[in-house]
C-alpha cells in the first residue's frame, strides 16, 4: 500500500497537489461552517442519577429557557430610560413564544444597587421545538438590543440558546488567534531546525491541510450529531501538532536518503518505505484508540472521539500523499542531511544498548512508573 501511495504520489505530483488544494477550499470554505453548528450543551447520559435529577427538576419547573438581558445607563431610574425600559418589556410579552418577562421595576433584585443598570429577564415558554425556539430567541434578543435612548450607554444580551452561539463565535476568534500566533512561531522553530525555508515550509502546508481536514470533519459530522464548541479547540490543537510530527519524520528521514541517492524520486521512495510505515501506525493507532471514546453513551465523548480520530487520518493521508507529492516537486532543492561525526548520537546509543540488554530490568522500572 506504501509503495503504491509513493508511486502515485510522484508520478502525479501536481495531480495529488491539486486534489489536496481541492480538500483545502473544501476546509475552509465549507468546513468553517461548523461554527456555526457548536453546541455548549453536554447532554446527560441516558440512566444516570443527574439525568433522572435533570428530569425531575424539569416536571417541577416546566417552563424553558431564559435569556437576559442588562441594561446599562447613567441611571436608570430616569424617566425616559424607565419609558424605554418599559416599552420593551410590554413588547416582549407579545412575542410568540414567550412566556413571562417581569417589570425590573417592579421585581425587587433587578436593578443594580448604584442604580446604573438594570436586568431584563425573558422566560420562554416549555416544550418548544427548536425552529420555534430560535425565532423566539432572535426576536426577543433584537427587542432587547433595540433598547436605546440618550441616558442608555449600553445593552448586552445573553444566557440559554444564546451562549451556544456566542460561545461558537468566541471558539472561531480563539481559533483564529492561535493560528496567527502558532504558526509563525512553528515556522521559526522548523527554519532553526533545518536552516532553509523551503524545508520549514512543507510541515507548515501540512499542518494547514491537518487543520482545513479538522473543519472539514467536525461540520460533516455536525450534520449527524452535535459537536461540542470545546472539540474545536482540541482538534485543531491536536490537527496542527501531529501534522508537524508526520512531515518532520517524513522529511527527516528524507534528507537522510538524499545523503545516499541523488535521485529525488528514489529518495521519496525510500523515505515512504520507512518513515512513512511509522507514520502510518503512529496515526491508526492514535484513530483506533480515540475510537475508544464511541463506547461512552454520553453523545458529547461519542462526537469528540469520532471528529479527533477523523483528524487523525486527514493528517496521516497528508503526510503520505501530500507530503511526497510536495518533495517530488521541490525536494531537489532541499540539502541533503549532513554527514554526522561518530560520536554525536552517543548517549542515545548507549541508552538503546542498555536498554537491549537489560529489557527485563527496564520493563520492571518504566511499566510501573508509567502505570502510576
Amino acid at each position: 500500500m506504501l509503495s503504491t501511495l509513493a508511486r502515485a504520489a510522484t508520478r502525479r505530483p501536481l495531480t495529488v497537489m491539486l486534489l489536496w488544494g481541492l480538500f483545502l477550499l473544501l476546509g475552509f470554505g465549507l468546513g468553517t461552517g461548523v461554527f456555526g453548528r457548536l453546541s455548549d450543551d453536554v447532554p446527560d447520559v441516558p440512566g444516570t442519577e443527574s439525568q433522572v435529577a435533570a428530569e425531575h427538576l424539569d416536571g417541577l419547573d416546566p417552563a424553558g429557557d431564559s435569556i437576559t438581558g442588562v441594561v446599562e445607563a447613567s441611571a436608570v431610574a430616569d424617566p425616559a430610560v424607565r419609558a424605554e425600559v418599559r416599552r420593551a418589556v410590554a413588547d416582549l410579552r407579545e412575542v410568540a413564544g414567550v412566556a413571562e418577562v417581569p417589570d425590573p421595576y417592579a421585581k425587587p433584585g433587578l436593578v443594580a444597587e448604584d442604580g446604573q443598570a438594570l436586568v431584563v429577564s425573558v422566560t420562554l415558554e416549555g416544550g418548544l421545538d427548536d425552529a420555534a425556539e430560535e425565532a423566539a430567541v432572535d426576536d426577543a434578543a433584537d427587542r432587547l438590543h433595540g433598547i436605546d435612548g440618550s441616558e442608555v450607554s449600553g445593552v448586552h444580551v445573553s444566557g440559554g440558546p444564546l451562549l451556544g452561539r456566542q460561545l461558537g463565535e468566541r471558539a472561531q476568534e480563539d481559533v483564529k488567534n492561535a493560528e496567527l500566533i502558532s504558526l509563525p512561531v512553528v515556522l521559526v522553530l522548523l527554519l532553526v531546525v533545518f536552516g532553509g525555508l523551503r524545508a520549514a515550509g512543507l510541515p507548515l502546508l501540512v499542518a494547514v491541510a491537518g487543520i482545513a481536514g479538522a473543519f472539514l470533519a467536525l461540520f460533516g459530522f455536525s450534520l449527524f450529531t452535535d459537536i461540542s464548541v470545546y472539540a474545536i479547540q482540541v482538534t485543531t490543537m491536536l490537527g496542527l501538532g501531529l501534522a508537524v510530527d508526520y512531515a518532520l519524520l517524513m522529511l527527516v528521514r528524507f534528507r537522510e536518503e538524499r545523503r545516499h541517492t541523488p535521485d529525488v524520486v528514489e529518495a521519496v521512495h525510500r523515505t515512504v518505505a520507512v518513515a512513512g510505515r511509522t507514520v502510518l501506525f503512529s496515526g491508526l493507532t492514535v484513530a483506533v484508540s480515540l475510537a475508544g471514546l464511541l463506547v461512552f453513551p454520553s453523545t458529547f465523548l461519542r462526537s469528540m472521539g469520532l471528529a479527533v480520530a477523523a483528524v487523525v487520518v486527514v493528517d496521516m493521508l497528508a503526510a503520505l500523499t501530500l507530503l511526497p507529492a510536495l518533495l517530488t516537486r521541490f525536494g531537489g532543492r532541499i540539502p541533503p542531511a549532513k554527514a554526522r561525526p561518530e560520536e554525536e548520537g552517543r548517549l542515545f546509543a548507549r541508552l538503546a544498548r542498555f536498554a537491549a540488554r537489560r529489557r527485563v530490568a527496564v520493563l520492571a522500572v518504566a511499566v510501573p512508573a508509567l502505570l502510576v
